[in-house]
């Protein structure tokens, strides 16, 4: 299997992934909906752990072989700009994700949750641009659009 062939099945499984973790996003917030806070709770947790196990296995692997160096970082492609936004925003909703479920760490107690209303939707907004974009890399990385 070729190298290229081996970074295609990983991109694609990583975008897979991603797409699992839409749907925890998802169920956790029907959860909420559903005024079942514990379980929304665990969900996002489950969606943040998972998150960081493809950051940690893929992303920043990927993200470090696509700039290479330094200095072949090109601010006038728009597809170095479209990585950098993704990358932001993922890093961003990431530790905003993170320190949301770690503040809650299984608590019963929820006022201080809805106290963080804001920071979860931003969370989200972040999340949701990232996604938007990795989408939009992939397609055009991996299908060359």
């Amino acid at each position: 299997m070729r190298l290229i062939d081996t970074y295609q099945i990983i991109a694609t499984t990583n975008l897979v992934i991603q797409l699992v973790v839409l749907g925890l996003l998802s169920g956790g917030y029907w959860l909420k909906r559903m005024k079942k806070f514990r379980q929304h709770g665990i969900t996002m947790l489950s969606a943040v752990v998972l998150h960081a196990i493809l950051i940690f296995t893929w992303m920043i692997w990927s993200l470090r072989n696509f700039f290479g160096g330094p200095s072949s970082i090109n601010f006038a492609d728009t597809i170095v700009i479209a990585v950098l936004i993704h990358a932001s925003a993922g890093i961003i909703a990431f530790l905003l994700g993170v320190w949301l479920t770690g503040s809650w760490h299984l608590k019963t107690d929820l006022k201080t949750c809805f106290a963080k209303k804001n920071i979860m939707r931003v969370t989200l907004a972040l999340w949701l641009t990232a996604l938007v974009f990795g989408i939009i890399l992939y397609l055009r990385l991996m299908l060359i659009i």
